[in-house]
């Protein structure tokens, strides 16, 4: 939906709905990455650090929310698309099929971040060195669980926030930025509810590629359960993603805003 400040006319192409969930990905995780540590952290069971440690991983963080979202401004756009032309209501539909493809990449970004928070390395020695240990399907943990996740995240990213504020805006002619903030948190509530017994699960097991403690998504879900009951195992670590996603849904709203009519002019509108 056209949730800009401006009146937008025409859409943006699929090209530059990749450019410009980009660079708003990217600029997101540059102002948010300590959150992410931190919630990784907690949920790990590992001391939370208040040190330059908390920006490990962050290049991948970079390429990987900058990537990610790319992927998912290109997909929700091509959704659109095809629904368009089956006369379906693409708002919700949309982001939440290009959330879930998206899951696919993301998850193999995720895991070398979290890798790298553990245990250091390069982009490139990271996931060399999980291959080497433990075999080429080790690249692919977690992605199930990431897909599912992404699904929702991105319904509520591209499809709820945004809806939310046009709502108020129109509505009830609130500020667009105050607007954005209720849509930002409201969907941030929504995704996070959701969609955290998914993260943890998906964390746990990327954190433990080797396999010692967690294997798969039920037998992860059942320890985390044992260990710590169905309230700090599923959603160990709730408050500190809700502080996560919050923030990330407005700021990637706020510079697809911003960002659009800079990069492409103001008779444009991202999907």
């Amino acid at each position: 939906p056209d949730v800009s400040h401006t009146k937008m006319d025409a859409p943006l192409s699929q090209h530059q709905n990749l450019l410009l969930g980009l660079a708003s990905g990217v600029a997101t995780k540059l102002v948010n990455y300590p959150l992410l540590s931190w919630k990784n952290m907690y949920i790990m069971g590992e001391k939370i650090q208040l040190t330059s440690a908390v920006y490990r991983g962050l290049p991948m963080a970079c390429i990987n929310l900058g990537g990610t979202t790319a992927t998912q401004f290109w997909l929700t756009g091509v959704f659109q698309s095809l629904l368009a032309k089956k006369n379906t209501d693409p708002t919700l539909l949309a982001p939440f099929l290009g959330g879930l493809s998206s899951g696919i990449p993301c998850s193999f970004l995720e895991l070398t971040m979290i890798q790298q928070q553990r245990f250091g390395g390069s982009l490139i020695s990271t996931p060399r060195r999980v291959v080497k240990e433990y075999g080429v399907p080790a690249l692919s943990r977690g992605t199930i669980s990431c897909m599912g996740r992404e699904s929702l995240y991105t319904m509520a990213m591209l499809g709820v926030a945004p809806l939310i504020q046009q709502n108020l805006v129109q509505r009830l002619e609130l500020n667009p930025d105050m607007a954005l903030v209720v849509g930002a948190l409201s969907g941030s509530l929504f995704a996070c509810t959701l969609t955290h017994p998914l993260d943890a699960i998906k964390t746990c097991m990327q954190g433990d590629v080797g396999q010692k403690k967690y294997t798969n998504i039920s037998q992860t879900a059942r320890s985390l359960i044992k260990e710590y009951g169905i309230a700090n195992g599923l959603f160990r670590g709730l408050m500190w993603r809700v502080g996560l996603i919050t923030t990330t849904f407005f700021l990637v709203n706020r510079f697809k805003q911003m960002l659009a009519p800079s990069l492409f002019g103001q008779s444009k509108t991202a999907a």
